[in-house]
């Protein structure tokens, strides 16, 4: 299964502004977390960015195919090959 990257902000000084992953298991068992493990498994200073302790950052915005991943299940939230992930940090300030 391939999925497409896209990051912002913080994010893009790690992984650069698009990257295509290659995930190894069927995509009917690929979750955003599974995505998230390799990412940082192959980009060790991206873990701190995304996760205090074993929780997301609530100031970390996921979205899959244009839905933030909050408004489904989340970590769990499944991929599909071909699927657009876009990886940003909360806005904040007027």
């Amino acid at each position: 299964m391939k999925v497409k990257v896209i990051s912002f902000s913080s994010f893009r000084h790690v992984l650069g502004k698009e990257i295509e992953v290659k995930l190894a298991k069927g995509a009917l068992d690929m979750t955003v977390a599974d995505l998230l493990d390799a990412l940082c498994a192959s980009r060790p200073a991206l873990r701190p960015l995304l996760f205090g302790g074993q929780e997301l950052k609530e100031d970390v915005n996921i979205f899959v195919a244009g839905k933030n991943i909050e408004s489904d299940l989340g970590l769990l939230t499944r991929l599909s090959d071909g699927d657009e992930v876009a990886l940003f940090p909360a806005a904040i300030g007027g």
